[in-house]
């Protein structure tokens, strides 16, 4: 069953010695018709469960906030944002390689959005 579940995960890896980051946010989860989310991963701060369950959380704004947040907890500046989206409505059966076409009954959705975490002294002293 867990491969019915939705995920979200914020990474983060250090690109220089001046203390540069690169972000990474993806969420992604199940919805029923193409609509109704069924699980989708849990995008708030302080999430009890990874997962929650008939509640929209794969959008650009969740996934927009949580990374602007990321960024102010750090004190640093967001930057060079890019991001990708992807649903699909084939059904791999769990444990195998193997899609079946479900077509709208059950699709997938997910958000990825990475950026650079620059420090904000740094980018003062650009300007």
């Amino acid at each position: 069953m867990t491969s019915l579940a939705g995920c979200f995960s914020l990474e983060t890896a250090e690109l220089t010695k001046s203390g540069d980051e690169n972000v990474l946010v993806t969420n992604y989860g199940w919805y029923l018709f193409n609509v109704f989310p069924v699980a989708t991963g849990n995008a708030a701060e302080d999430a009890f469960s990874p997962t929650v369950l008939f509640r929209n959380d794969v959008t650009m704004d969740k996934v927009q906030q949580r990374a602007q947040r990321y960024a102010d907890s750090q004190g640093k500046k967001l930057g060079d944002m890019a991001y990708h989206n992807m649903s699909s409505v084939m059904f791999n059966i769990p444990g195998t390689d193997f899609p079946v076409p479900l077509p709208y009954v059950l699709t997938f959705r997910e958000i990825q959005l990475s950026g650079v975490l620059k420090n904000a002294v740094a980018r003062e002293e650009e300007r």
